[in-house]
């Protein structure tokens, strides 16, 4: 009968701090795309990786027609008081040249050494962006 009460507890203090997380993300997005609301031709994507023991992370891009991204936020971890990070070193950058730079970092690692969650969720929103954006300036005449 305790272990059912600790559970259910436990149940509802995963779902309060899900909630939480859930209102800081929304947040968090309304602030980086207001910047951009109204103009044409900038599109926001992101990249979620999630793992069941290490430390997660979101990669939110806002990427130019040209592929060039104007803001790139990280969150990372696994606890609730995760903030998202500007990441200045990919502002201006191409896209192509930001999956370049990740894999390259990450593909030197030893063999049996995972690639980290934050690198996966660039990868992600990265390759969207790529995808997307080409598929929009394909003209079929």
């Amino acid at each position: 009968m305790k272990i059912a009460i600790i559970a259910c507890a436990i149940l509802v203090v995963q779902y309060a701090f899900s909630l939480i997380q859930i209102r800081y993300y929304r947040r968090s997005i309304d602030k980086i795309v207001s910047c951009y609301k109204g103009d044409d031709g900038y599109y926001l994507f992101s990249g979620m990786e999630r793992n069941a023991f290490r430390p997660g992370a979101i990669a939110i891009l806002i990427v130019d027609k040209n592929c060039i991204v104007h803001e790139c936020h990280i969150l990372k971890g696994v606890t609730v008081l995760s903030k998202f990070k500007e990441m200045d070193k990919y502002k201006g950058q191409h896209v192509g040249a930001i999956l370049n730079d990740v894999n390259e970092n990450y593909s030197v690692r030893k063999k049996g050494q995972k690639v980290p969650a934050i690198g996966k969720a660039l990868l992600k929103a990265g390759e969207n962006a790529i995808v997307n954006i080409s598929k929009q300036n394909i003209s079929i005449g």
